[in-house]
């Protein structure tokens, strides 16, 4: 009897959407925090510093444990994992609410974190053992389908709260984490557990402890690319993870199959990862800073002239999810990702110049459509690949590496746009007759302007808007060669899997 048949045949048409739900409620979290993150920081007095590790907690949490709570998943089954996930979920967004300190506000986004990043990594794990025969591309279109609409409504619900006040905005996630509870319960079936040997500890507390590390240092690199003390965190990170790796090719029981980083299908997975989340992080932060610093939209506004991308992406999803129900294969899709969004990254370039955001709307559904169509292929390819041994683990692992990939988006992006853009200022500056003293000065209120608003003299923010704009460019322009790299790399990488298989079949 096959087990995962008989479910799929027996589950609730609403399973696979309700997984798409639970995956917002993690995804709106953050986006939610960031939107409540400047009240949050006036009402209790952060600091820079403290204001950084609120902005990041929750990622780093989710990277760090998502794998281990996945083991969880397959040694007391998935659904009391989903459930015990969301609870955990509710402490920590209630804990946030309700914070008094700083301290006490990080507390609780890193257990947030750890609840919400379970409860994605879960249901995604899910989506293999509801789908019918045959139909999980469908399954995986519906389920990021479903997402990113419940994505939006959650997100835009969570930002109205937060202008009430920022406390209130922490309420939303708990209350639809309570009425997932009684839906987890009503629709998803009993998956029993599938682990009861010991599994490696100590390769955990290597994982966990060298993405921690790591993605700090990652987070470092937006504010300096050349500082020490950011590449000696990030190098002591890698050491922890590469400690992982070794651990798990030594011991008797290995949590975590690191074979898989030998298999091309993987790695070809890896790859529409990349293109998927480096995309969306790098295109959503400097299109939307370029639309508030450079055209002077309002945050309302910007909301507002996304939402065309946001609804790409979701019919996107379902278009994709459906040629590769009839037939096209993983390879294709990420290969057409790839160009797709290339496409969009150069045509954000071309745009540069424009005054309304309206020009670069469709560079964004471009760019939108192809990390859509990469994110497919992500997905099908990593459950796929997850060996029965390892199911949980592998599938969370989906989430670690999107953490990371979205974090190197968001760092390097960052640094590169600023980087031209000091260089531009300074030498239109200089080529006016400018010296050095006042150039620093020009540099100054410009990182004033950026930080509150105050306008520096015209010549100076002419010089600074047009080095913007160029940094912009040439960062635009070096995503879109990237993403082709990658899907080309992707694409070879199924390729040469396919052969083998054909091989081996002979």
């Amino acid at each position: 009897m096959n087990t995962t048949t008989d479910v799929a045949r027996t589950t609730s048409r609403f399973a696979v959407p309700l997984l798409g739900v639970l995956a917002a409620i993690q995804g709106s979290a953050p986006n939610i925090a960031a939107t409540a993150l400047v009240g949050a920081s006036r009402g209790l007095d952060m600091v820079g510093g403290d204001q950084a590790l609120a902005a990041s907690m929750q990622t780093l949490a989710i990277a760090a444990s998502v794998i281990t709570t996945g083991l969880l998943a397959d040694r007391i089954g998935r659904r009391r994992m989903l459930v015990i996930a969301l609870v955990l979920g509710i402490a920590g967004q209630l804990i946030v609410a309700a914070a008094p300190s700083a301290l006490v506000y990080v507390i609780g986004q890193s257990v947030s974190g750890i609840g919400l990043g379970a409860v994605y990594a879960a249901a995604f794990a899910y989506i293999q053992v509801l789908a019918a025969p045959g139909k999980l591309p469908s399954a995986v279109a519906t389920f990021a389908a479903v997402s990113g609409a419940a994505s939006v409504v959650f997100t835009f619900t969570g930002g109205m709260l937060a202008s009430v006040d920022w406390r209130l905005a922490f309420v939303l996630v708990p209350v639809l984490s309570a009425l997932s509870i009684l839906a987890v319960l009503t629709l998803l079936p009993v998956v029993p557990p599938t682990v009861s040997e010991k599994r490696d500890v100590w390769g955990q507390v290597l994982l966990i402890a060298g993405m921690v590390v790591f993605l700090f240092g990652v987070s470092q690199l937006a504010s300096s690319l050349t500082s020490p003390v950011t590449w000696g965190i990030m190098a002591a990170g890698a050491i922890l993870l590469g400690g992982f790796v070794w651990s798990q090719t030594r011991v008797a029981h290995p949590f975590f199959p690191v074979s898989l980083f030998r298999k091309p299908l993987f790695l070809a997975a890896l790859c529409a990862g990349f293109v998927f989340n480096f995309g969306v992080s790098a295109s959503f932060l400097q299109l939307t800073n370029l639309w508030q610093y450079v055209l002077g939209l309002a945050p309302s506004a910007v909301a507002l002239w996304q939402l065309p991308i946001s609804v790409t992406s979701i019919i996107g999803a379902i278009m994709f999810g459906r040629l590769m129900t009839r037939g096209m294969s993983a390879q294709t899709s990420l290969l057409l990702g790839g160009l797709l969004s290339a496409a969009g990254f150069v045509a954000a370039a071309l745009a540069r110049d424009a005054d309304t955001p309206l020009a670069f709307v469709p560079a964004g559904i471009l760019i939108s459509l192809g990390v859509t169509a990469a994110a497919l292929p992500y997905g099908t390819l990593v459950l796929s690949e997850a060996p029965a041994e390892f199911y949980g683990p592998v599938t969370s692992s989906r989430t670690t590496f999107g953490q990371l990939f979205y974090s190197l988006g968001t760092a390097l992006s960052t640094v590169v746009v600023t980087q031209l853009t000091i260089a531009g200022i300074t030498s239109r500056l200089h080529a006016t007759g400018m010296s050095d003293a006042a150039v620093t000065t020009a540099l100054q209120s410009v990182g004033a302007y950026a930080k509150d608003g105050t306008h520096p003299e015209s010549q100076v923010i002419q010089a600074a808007t047009a080095a913007y704009r160029d940094g912009f460019g040439v960062l635009m322009i070096g995503i879109a060669v990237v993403a082709v790299v990658m899907s080309v790399v992707g694409w070879r990488l199924i390729v040469r899997a396919n052969r083998g298989q054909v091989r081996d079949a002979a």
